[in-house]
This record gives C-alpha cells, sequence and structure tokens, in this order.
C-alpha cells in the first residue's frame, strides 16, 4: 500500500448465507466455505485497517458490502471515505426485506 491511499474491494466473495440462531454466538461452522475470508483474512493477519459498508443487495434480496483498506493507521481516512460514501448513497439505511 506504498502507492496508494486505499483499496477498495469485497467484503465477502459471495452474499451471506443462512445460519441458525445457535450459530450466532458459537464457533464457526465447518461447513463454512472458506472463500468467505478471502477479501478479509489477508487484511487480519497483516493487521491492516480496514472499514466494511453495505452497498447494495442481490437478485435474492440479501445485502451485500464492500471493504476499504488502508495504509497502517489510516483510519481517520478510512472514516472519512466511508462518511464520503455514505453521504453520497442510501445504502446504509436500506434494509433487506423479511
Amino acid at each position: 500500500l506504498e502507492q496508494v491511499d486505499m483499496l477498495i474491494c469485497p467484503s465477502m466473495a459471495g452474499p451471506p448465507y443462512p445460519i441458525t440462531p445457535e450459530e450466532l454466538y458459537g464457533p464457526i461452522t465447518k461447513e463454512r466455505p472458506p472463500k468467505f475470508q478471502r477479501f478479509t483474512a489477508p487484511f487480519n493477519f497483516s493487521g491492516t485497517p480496514t472499514l466494511c459498508l453495505p452497498c447494495g443487495f442481490n437478485d435474492e434480496g440479501l445485502p451485500l458490502s464492500l471493504q476499504l483498506a488502508g495504509k497502517h493507521l489510516s483510519e481517520p481516512l478510512l472514516c472519512r471515505v466511508g462518511h464520503a460514501f455514505e453521504a453520497a448513497t442510501n445504502w446504509h439505511k436500506s434494509h433487506p426485506q423479511i
């Protein structure tokens, strides 16, 4: 990240998958595909600051998100960009149909 201020990438490789109430507070199930960590694990392991923001819904109405990743100690910039994105869109005010 020496040559750029931040990266914008998906938060997950697909929409969320269904879980049971018991799974909300327990360990991650072994059935969960590893692809769901594809875009977050590298930043988690390197200590890179990130910010995830809602950015829409798929065809089934499930929420989608994007992730901003910045340089070490770039949290103020990530928050400013996140705030600008939310000021320019209404995704953070939208909720999926229940």
